[in-house]
């Protein structure tokens, strides 16, 4: 057989090929113009922050502790300057990163003395109150409200001749933005738990073993796939960390949350 006759390509093969490009080229300009559509529909005045908060995502495993402060105050300041922002629940999430990465500094950095660690210790447990305090001060103004009632208080805050609409379709952003708050009303509760999971690994280290029992059954109320949470509260309980399952570790409830586990 001629190398050429290996390359023939049949008609039906054609056909199946031409069908399969063409759903392939149709798929990735849906989802092009999908996206397209739903950025365009983000709020523009917070646009640099989310921005901020993903390029923190990216290298916050390689800021040490204290580096990554400067990155996420830039953020929280762009949300707390918005009235309509100022209490929101991206704020928690900031205050929770900064717990987070102290926690791991006063964990797993060997060459801290013990006062540095409890001092750390102290300010992550801080910074976690804080985050708790902002996503429940946020459900209390938000979290219960219907569709309609977020309109009516976002159209007192979120102003439509802000110059930094302009250009910009505000039906659109306005109703990204009502939509994104009722995805909150369901996404807090976890945002929470992770933070009460924080707050009883702290007290786990300040060997204040019932606080931790309280925090880490609390975060598991809020979020019952908190695995991060079983895990700590098996092993202060005096039992092994909980291993993820085989479609866990395929498919987890959500890969996004830092949680620390204790081993």
């Amino acid at each position: 057989m001629r190398l050429r006759e290996i390359f023939i390509v049949s008609k039906g093969t054609k056909v199946i090929l031409t069908i399969t490009f063409s759903v392939s080229l149709l798929a990735l300009l849906f989802a092009f113009f999908y996206y397209r559509r739903i950025n365009r529909a983000e709020d523009p005045r917070i646009t640099r922050a989310r921005e901020i908060l993903l390029e923190f995502e990216k290298v916050s495993g390689s800021l040490a502790g204290f580096d990554a402060f400067p990155v996420l105050d830039s953020a929280a300041a762009v949300f707390k300057s918005l009235p309509d922002y100022a209490c929101s629940f991206e704020i928690g999430v900031i205050y929770n990163n900064k717990s987070s990465t102290l926690l791991i500094m006063a964990i797993y950095d060997s060459t801290i003395s013990n006062s540095e660690k409890l001092s750390l210790l102290g300010l992550s447990g801080n910074y976690c109150d804080s985050s708790i305090t902002c996503y429940n001060r946020w459900k209390a103004e938000w979290g219960n409200l219907s569709s309609e009632e977020i309109s009516l208080k976002l159209r007192q805050l979120m102003l439509e001749d802000d110059s930094r609409f302009k250009k910009i379709n505000f039906d659109r952003v306005f109703e990204r933005r009502v939509k994104n708050i009722l995805t909150a009303q369901i996404e807090t509760d976890r945002r929470l738990s992770v933070s009460m999971t924080n707050k009883g690994t702290i007290y786990r280290h300040l060997q204040k073993q019932d606080s931790a029992l309280i925090c880490f059954r609390e975060a598991l109320e809020l979020w019952e796939d908190n695995r991060t949470a079983k895990s700590n509260l098996s092993v202060l309980m005096g039992g092994e960390p909980v291993k993820p399952t085989l479609l866990e570790s395929l498919f987890p409830p959500d890969k996004k949350k830092k949680q620390i586990i204790i081993k």
